[in-house]
């Protein structure tokens, strides 16, 4: 019965279309990372940070709209421990989109690669969470989205310190600052989801 509650839900919830989408983003960033590590006036690994900032953020972006279902307050209504349903759903997908990003960073996992691929799928994770709980599944994709660009766009120097807190995503894995903010951000949005659930109302049709 719970194995076709599962298979319900994730068909719910655009499961399907969500794998699809990580099988694309994933062989994308392989190569565009390849690609870049390998032009000689690139800085070797250093080259891969477009790779590293924008491909976490694409899939946990497909990750947004399953967050919510089609009617939240009708399933909502349903006798189903929906806290440890949301947890296993979020858990999963951050899971799923981790390890398939981490598998193209392999080849440089230290510097700009697999460690800071799982990073920022947990950071972005995080923020999407909590923009479901305020926002709806629809428009959950807005605060990370618009995170990342700002952040991209500021092209920040600094390796550390204060900017390894607001500047994560680009920052080099080795620096704990940034892991710090992204476990905080990640836990404050999962406990949020998990709590609160998506925003009735706005959910993703």
């Amino acid at each position: 019965m719970n194995g076709r509650l599962l298979l319900l839900h994730t068909r719910a919830r655009g499961g399907p279309a969500f794998v699809l989408g990580v099988a694309v983003v994933a062989p994308l960033a392989w190569v565009a990372g390849s690609w870049l590590a390998s032009r000689p006036y690139f800085d070797g690994p250093a080259a891969r940070i477009p790779v590293v900032a924008l491909a976490p953020l694409l899939a946990v972006l497909l990750l947004a709209p399953t967050l919510g279902g089609a009617d939240e307050e009708l399933e909502r209504g349903t006798p189903l421990p929906w806290p440890g349903w949301r947890a296993g759903h979020l858990l999963l997908g951050v899971a799923s989109i981790g390890a398939a990003l981490a598998v193209t960073g392999l080849r440089a996992p230290g510097v700009f690669g697999a460690y800071a691929l799982v990073r920022n799928t947990l950071g972005y994770a995080g923020l999407v969470a909590a923009a479901a709980v305020l926002l709806g599944a629809r428009l959950a994709w807005l605060p990370a989205f618009g995170y990342a660009c700002a952040v991209y766009a500021a092209t920040p120097r600094q390796v550390g310190g204060f900017a390894g807190v607001w500047a994560w995503p680009l920052q080099p894995s080795s620096v704990t600052a940034s892991w710090l903010t992204v476990a905080v951000v990640f836990v404050l949005g999962a406990a949020g989801y998990l709590r609160r659930g998506c925003r009735i109302g706005t959910v993703a049709r």
